[in-house]
């Protein structure tokens, strides 16, 4: 029956691929008409995305690919994602003041993972995988202000900016994401403000709720601080932090918060392109959670054994006398990308190499809270963006990957968490217009 249903989810998201593959065109063409006019609609652009790839992982796990929250299906073809975004500039190249928006609709597997929390407790209590595999990832307001050299504010839900990885396969250089992707906040609601100070800093605030993908929290604002920094032009270098998210359990069908514990999520990377063909990237990042405190349990009348605690397994690790489940997660990542142009196309290589530090076992859904974790993993990405025309948008990408940690963490053939690596390759097709 699994396999029936799969099967039926694969071939409606591939009807969908290819219903919007045909009308891409001819919607794109009634924008272009417009271009021509002076009005409102005159600026506005449709984009889309959409990618399928076969994975295969050589421990043959029954169920899911340990650690994966993509391509997380151990054999065979998957939908993995189709992104419809329609947005509009605040303004033109000749006057950028204005108001547009941003709205981005996402349909496939990998956007289970990152779907939103919208008040449903199951969304906490079963795995992601079991997700309608569907979401609206972005809906913003964007205005830009004649304020110095230009204030730019956005209102509504946008994705994070934090870590050098973001949700967008076909910037990304990667089929996967990493470890250190799997533990970021994922989107934001709110509103955030975006001001050059000095012409090559970009700050970012932003006062918002968090969606997160790990632990989703919607409640209390945080704040989103992000820098961007070129001293030159071959150099760059990012950080920020979110600060502020609650801890919380279920507890007789409840939602308890933590509202005196806050979590912390911060990162920096810095990114060297010293030609066109050659990018090095060294990025660390660095999560605290704030924890249960024991007076919530308490003040509630809640023993440990009632709760049941999204991170699984499902239950709450004390870790001080008066604090269960603060964790501390940390890990540094490097990529070495290289590309060059022929004739026939774009060739390029990518090396990611990932180490990452889980202390109390709780960030991970891999892991056994209350232990720490260390983890590796090493990927090798080859790529081929064709010249031809009719295939100048779509890109073929090969992936090689090898995870590895110091416990048995990856499941075996019986389901079983068996074994302390896994080796994945995955091959995908992504086509953009």
């Amino acid at each position: 029956m699994k396999h029936k249903l799969k099967l039926a989810t694969f071939f409606s998201l591939s009807l969908l691929f290819f219903t919007v593959f045909l009308s891409a065109g001819a919607v794109k063409k009634s924008y272009a008409d417009n271009a021509s006019k002076n009005n409102y609609f005159s600026n506005i652009q449709l984009l889309g995305t959409l990618i399928s790839s076969y994975t295969y992982n050589f421990a043959k796990p029954s169920g899911y690919n340990g650690n994966y929250g993509d391509n997380w299906q151990s054999d065979g073809f998957t939908v993995n994602n189709a992104d419809i975004t329609l947005r509009r500039s605040p303004g033109t190249s000749s006057n950028p003041y204005g108001v547009g928006f941003h709205i981005s609709l996402d349909f496939g597997q990998n956007i289970q993972f990152y779907r939103a929390y919208y008040g449903n407790l199951s969304y906490f209590t079963t795995p992601y995988q079991q997700r309608p595999p569907y979401d609206v990832r972005q809906a913003y307001i964007n205005i830009n202000l004649p304020v110095g050299s230009g204030l730019d504010i956005h209102i509504g839900k946008e994705k994070e900016l934090l870590g050098f990885e973001s949700f967008n396969p076909i910037r990304n250089w990667n089929n996967t994401y990493s470890l250190l992707d799997a533990v970021e906040p994922s989107t934001l609601t709110g509103v955030f403000f975006t001001y050059n100070f000095i012409p090559n800093l970009t700050s970012t605030l932003g006062i918002a709720n968090t969606i997160n993908a790990v632990s989703p929290i919607n409640n209390l604002p945080v704040i989103e601080l992000n820098e961007s920094y070129t001293p030159f032009s071959p150099l760059t270098f990012n950080g920020g932090f979110i600060y502020g998210a609650n801890s919380y359990f279920i507890a007789n069908n409840s939602l308890v918060q933590d509202n005196l514990n806050k979590s912390f999520y911060g990162y920096i990377d810095a990114q060297y392109s010293p030609t066109n063909d050659w990018s090095f990237v060294l990025d660390y990042e660095l999560g605290l959670g704030g924890g249960i405190s024991n007076s919530v349990l308490m003040d509630n009348g809640i023993s440990p054994s009632q709760v049941t605690y999204p991170a699984y397994p499902a239950y709450l690790v004390p870790t001080s006398d008066s604090t269960y489940n603060k964790s501390r997660f940390s890990g540094i990542a490097g990529y070495i990308h290289h590309q060059q142009t022929y004739s026939f196309g774009q060739v390029a290589e990518t090396l990611r190499e990932v180490a990452a530090y889980d202390q109390n076992g709780l960030w991970e859904a891999a892991s056994t809270p209350g232990t720490g974790y260390t983890y590796i993993d090493s990927t090798l990405t080859f790529a081929y963006l064709p010249s031809f025309k009719g295939f100048k948008n779509i890109q073929f990408r090969f992936e090689l990957e090898h995870q590895g940690a110091n416990h048995d963490v990856y499941p075996n053939s019986e389901g079983q968490a068996a074994h302390s690596q896994q080796n994945t390759m995955n091959l995908m097709v992504l086509y953009s217009f």
